[in-house]
């Protein structure tokens, strides 16, 4: 009976290797509470030292419409991110500790951004009826209008989209689909009214940064990944 045991022991904990290797786990968990901890951290600081938030909104900022439908994209930016750190950091030790150390970094870069220059948005009101102004006026509910610049939306888009196109194991018609998918997610901040034009510049150059850490931390501090004569 022991050794059923043992046996069923060792067959469930190979299944969940193959599902999520260990060495994968803590990183996961490291990157899912530091964005918690940046994100919420910075607002209650912010929120003790009694900050004036600045209203960045632009005269193009204003001429861009709100489109309710894109709401749809602005949710579905949450599996895409999280399934791409779920795939890449499976795949190997290396591109795990790479990609987390990378990502915690450009949050914590955020964090600072949120607390040195807190930012607000006035959002308009929805009045229209049906599922897609449902889900906006949900978003509006569930996320304060503050914490904007960067926008963490655009930076993790970007830089899920950077990491799948670095991945010679996924096809070209799905990095192009992750392409085409970044780019939909970086407008639904601006069409929501959610984020305004240099909160999406500012997380496209932090996705950028982060993406040039994780190569540096590829190449000198844990192997080179060549694929194709490049560094992976």
């Amino acid at each position: 009976m022991q050794s059923y045991k043992r046996i069923d022991k060792e067959h469930i904990k190979r299944v969940f290797d193959k599902i999520l290797p260990q060495f994968a786990v803590i990183p996961l968990i490291a990157l899912i509470v530091s964005n918690i901890a940046v994100y919420y951290g910075s607002r209650l600081i912010n929120v003790l030292l009694d900050r004036t938030y600045l209203d960045l909104t632009g005269d193009l900022d204003r001429m861009i419409p709100v489109i309710p439908g894109f709401a749809v994209i602005y949710l579905i930016a949450f599996p895409f991110w999280y399934i791409t750190y779920f795939l890449i950091c499976r795949s190997d030790p290396y591109k795990c500790r790479a990609t987390v150390i990378a990502n915690i970094a450009a949050k914590l870069f955020c964090g600072f951004l949120f607390i040195m220059i807190p930012t607000s948005i006035t959002r308009p009101a929805i009045v229209d009826e049906g599922f897609s102004a449902f889900l906006l006026n949900f978003i509006y509910t569930m996320d304060s209008p503050d914490n904007l610049f960067p926008s963490v939306h655009c930076l993790e888009s970007i830089f899920c989209f950077l990491l799948i196109n670095d991945e010679p194991l996924f096809p070209r018609g799905f990095r192009l689909a992750a392409f085409i998918l970044a780019v939909a997610i970086c407008l639904s901040t601006l069409f929501t009214k959610q984020h305004i034009l240099p909160d999406v510049l500012c997380g496209a150059v932090i996705a950028l940064a982060a993406y040039t850490v994780r190569r540096s931390l590829l190449i000198t501090q844990y192997r080179p990944i060549i694929h194709g004569g490049e560094i992976r």
